[in-house]
């Protein structure tokens, strides 16, 4: 996504004054303590992906963390994502504020092999990339006339983390754009905003979609 983009997306955030509120995010993943010391940097991975292990994928990712010397907290993660039907590891570690972002990387996957997580001072991660589109988004009048005009377009994972804003009472709003487009290779139609507002402790508490362009 080009910054020239991101940038307008920004702007549309600021002046979007009838936003679509929804509950706090759902679907957390307990992490426990995580930090920048859960990034793995990813060694080779090719057994596991091939008929030469006999052991799950998942299985095979973890013991393979552990023969490269991947750090506990590392590990600890991986294993919070496998028990979570997501196999895969924390490759990159963003702080933003009392809060952090995490990309992970589902080595495993066919075409969408990266994701994120935000991550609260509480420890509970929100997958930003699931149910990008939820039931009250597709009930708000945004949605009803992008979709009118590109009916085939669908989110595109991974969502990109375009910027953030203060907010009064010491939190932030954190924005993330999604891709929208009818198929993997296709074009993009346009981009979902949604932020997430952070108080000042770092805990996630609400989920707004704020536009679709």
């Amino acid at each position: 996504m080009s910054t020239r983009f991101s940038r307008h997306l920004i702007r549309c955030a600021v002046l979007a004054c009838c936003a679509l509120t929804s509950p706090q995010a759902a679907l957390a993943l307990e992490t426990g303590p995580v930090d920048a010391r859960a990034v793995w940097q990813e060694r080779s991975l090719s057994a596991c992906r091939s008929e030469q292990s006999s052991a799950a994928p998942e299985v095979c990712l973890l013991r393979s963390m552990q023969r490269y010397g991947a750090r506990p907290r590392a590990i600890a993660a991986a294993r919070m994502l496998v028990k979570a039907g997501k196999a895969g590891f924390i490759s990159a570690w963003r702080p933003l504020d009392k809060a952090a972002l995490a990309t992970v990387t589902y080595p495993f996957r066919a075409n969408t092999n990266e994701g994120s997580l935000l991550i609260g001072s509480d420890g509970a991660a929100i997958d930003v990339d699931e149910d990008a589109v939820r039931e009250e988004d597709r009930a708000s009048p945004a949605w009803r006339a992008f979709a009118s005009a590109h009916p085939d377009a669908v989110p595109f994972a991974p969502a990109e983390f375009v910027g953030s804003t203060a907010i009064g009472d010491g939190g932030l709003r954190l924005l993330f754009a999604t891709p929208m487009k009818s198929c993997h290779a296709c074009a993009d139609d346009g981009a979902l905003l949604v932020a997430y507002t952070v108080d000042k402790t770092g805990v996630v508490r609400e989920r707004e979609l704020l536009t679709i362009k």
